[in-house]
């Protein structure tokens, strides 16, 4: 019973703040307070725990009396030392002046089980909580009136079961929960909770342990609640907000932020870091501001979504204006998803600035706190942007609270932002998400280039120009790939236009890996899923372009594990991070530590990174490639005079833990971000 009275605790305070400021009476005195209810006992027999706050002190340690209640509704005390029923109540009473009791109602099979918690996973009455305070309730708030349970087929209660996955074993009794249906705040929609006979709220509560990898919230109502959850495995405890209906039991996902919930706040541990295979998808597109696919507020506006004004509806509005759920839509499945590969266009930007992508973390401190989610603006970026120019970037972005990723957009202006989906990556749970492939990275080479007749012999893309191109049993990547990495780069091009790349004999998706500027030379790396006879097919649209593919590696039933992680900065020429602090200078080679520096494991075989060209002198290029190895005849940035230029690459690991950085022409500076990592 040790863990329900602790809980208790935070139960009665958060309740408190989530309906009402309290003003705080009289401290506890020598007096005892009554109080009146009784219970609509649907023919249940159970127990009816008092727990009370004084001026804002106790609510804790222990209930501060009890009472056992009989099928036919009548009421006993309970003898607080030794747990027995002794008379038929007479007056409810606590000790003292409280300023909130609460009640918590536990069905059992008898009365004689004081200790035990009602079992969840039986019977058709479920448990309930009901809280009385005396700043909000009035003179007679410590009338209860007649308390209803919730009971199956009554009043639209059910049966609460859901799912728990993990990557590991989850036997009996591995996760805890308690369940408490709390009402709604403002500006909060949710079904109306019951009320005893005078107008408390009533919600349902249940408090057990896991069964058969499921979990149980008894029997209760649809509606919003504060869920704790403790995995006994891990020592992570958690408690968050759930909408439960029927049919509409979310999943506890172990291997998660907050166990699949959006709000939570970790209680003890943090948010686990995955490793898994990849699960290629034709590409989808998730997010387009323009139409309202993913965000349905208009152009994303500068910041993260964090805002200072009062009005709860405006803060909650422009939270939603920067996150966007990518978990159960677009292919990806709705838990069992540790990251996604999404290729995202800032649309025309009004000014310079940058967008980051980033897992919406857990709240710190109060759940009811809507801006309790938010720090720092991130420290990385993955698209920098140039006024009037739609630019794009593969980014490897880690899934977080409730399967949501956040924007942060730094800039001057509204902007559109489109998303479209090339992969997701899993946790390694097993199941239906069985069979993730594995990243195996090649010596970089050329298998396209319109402008030499490499790998084609047409020549120059025209507008409206759909071509196959081989992937498979080529460039050492085997006939079995299931997915190419290719830097995709578009030369020349006669106007604005985009690029398309996906599986050959597939339907062409309405989506887009390259966007391009007239006359400006502009790569962006894809993962492509492969087609028939193993080949890709490419799509030029709105221009005339030359293009150019190089490739990187393949994803396979072989091949090793991906870690999405936070991004963390490996390099930076300006200030010395890894790398000498100048900029490198025309036809310089440099080799960068990446395996075991920061959280990069030192067995690394790969590494997924953002490498952003800055301060750049004159038109250029830039080569990644594993160290020790010779240098490939392929790029993977491009740019012009003055260009903040970034682009994603996922590169296998080479001599001493290390990738060998290029600079073709004129000085650039260079910065590495790391968002993952291949075991």
């Amino acid at each position: 019973m040790s863990h329900r009275i602790r809980r208790a605790t935070s139960v009665v305070a958060m309740f408190a703040a989530s309906t009402a400021a309290v003003t705080l009476g009289a401290t506890e005195s020598a007096s005892a307070a009554s109080f009146s209810a009784s219970v609509a006992t649907n023919g249940s027999i159970g127990t009816m725990w008092v727990d009370a706050i004084y001026d804002g002190q106790g609510g804790g340690g222990a209930y501060d009396t009890g009472y056992s209640w009989r099928s036919d509704g009548g009421l006993w005390n309970l003898n607080m030392s030794t747990y027995t029923e002794t008379t038929p109540a007479g007056s409810l009473s606590v000790n003292g002046s409280p300023t909130i009791v609460r009640l918590e109602l536990y069905p059992k099979p008898e009365p004689s089980q004081y200790f035990v918690p009602y079992d969840v996973w039986a019977g058709n009455v479920g448990g309930a909580n009901v809280q009385r305070d005396k700043s909000r309730d009035g003179a007679n708030w410590l009338d209860f009136g007649q308390i209803p349970l919730p009971t199956v087929g009554q009043d639209g209660a059910f049966r609460v079961e859901g799912g728990i996955v993990s990557a590991t074993p989850v036997p009996d009794g591995r996760v805890q929960f308690d369940v408490f249906q709390i009402p709604c705040s403002y500006p909060e929609t949710c079904p109306d909770t019951k009320r005893t006979s005078t107008g408390a709220a009533v919600g349902a509560f249940a408090t057990g342990s896991s069964k058969g990898g499921r979990w149980s919230g008894g029997v209760g109502w649809p509606g919003h609640y504060i869920v704790f959850v403790r995995d006994t495995f891990t020592g992570s405890h958690v408690h968050g907000f759930m909408d439960i209906a029927n049919g509409q039991v979310p999943d506890l996902d172990l291997d998660v932020a907050c166990f699949g919930m959006r709000t939570c706040v970790y209680d003890q541990g943090s948010a686990s870091v995955p490793q898994g295979g990849f699960h290629p998808l034709n590409p989808t597109r998730l997010l387009d501001t323009r139409t309202g696919v993913g965000i349905n507020s208009g152009a994303m506006r500068p910041g993260d979504g964090r805002l200072g004004d009062p009005n709860p509806v405006n803060r909650r509005a422009e939270t939603r204006n920067h996150e966007v759920k990518v978990t159960g839509v677009a292919g990806i499945p709705a838990s069992g998803v540790s990251a996604v590969l999404l290729n995202v266009t800032a649309v025309a930007p009004p000014s310079w600035g940058f967008v980051s992508v980033a897992p919406r973390p857990p709240a710190v401190g109060d759940i009811f706190n809507d801006q309790a989610t938010y720090s720092g603006f991130p420290s990385t970026s993955n698209l920098n942007l140039t006024g009037g120019e739609t630019v794009p970037n593969l980014v490897l972005a880690r899934v977080g609270a409730g399967g949501t990723i956040r924007f942060t957009y730094a800039g001057f202006g509204s902007m559109h932002v489109i998303a479209d989906v090339a992969g997701w990556f899993d946790t390694g749970a097993p199941g239906v998400l069985q069979g993730g492939l594995g990243f195996t990275g090649v010596a970089p080479a050329r298998l396209l280039d319109t402008r030499s007749g490499i790998g084609d012999k047409i020549g120059r893309f025209r507008s409206g120009d759909d071509r196959a191109l081989k992937v498979t049993g080529v460039a050492g990547v085997p006939v079995d790939a299931q997915s190419v990495v290719v830097n995709i780069t578009s030369g020349s091009p006669s106007r604005v236009g985009y690029v398309t790349a996906y599986p050959d004999g597939q339907a062409r998706p309405n989506a887009s890996n390259l966007n391009v500027n007239a006359g400006q030379t502009r790569s962006n790396l894809a993962v492509v899923k492969v087609g028939a006879n193993g080949m890709i097919r490419l799509a030029a649209f709105e221009t005339d372009t030359d293009l150019v593919v190089d490739v990187f590696g393949y994803y396979s039933a072989g091949g090793g594990s991906t870690t999405t992680i936070t991004p963390v900065r490996v390099v930076d020429s300006r200030i010395g991070l890894g790398t000498a602090g100048r900029a490198f200078g025309p036809h310089e080679a440099r080799d960068v530590q990446v395996a075991g520096v920061s959280v990069i494991p030192g067995n690394a075989t790969a590494v997924v990174l953002n490498v952003t060209a800055v301060d750049t002198s004159s038109w250029g290029w830039l080569t990644v490639w594993p160290a020790g190895q010779r240098q490939p005849a392929s790029s993977n940035l491009n740019w012009d005079a003055g260009r903040f230029v970034p682009n994603l690459v996922i590169v296998a690991v080479g001599a001493n833990g290390s990738v060998s950085i290029y600079n073709d022409n004129g000085n650039a500076n260079i910065l590495v971000d790391v968002l993952g990592y291949v075991t």
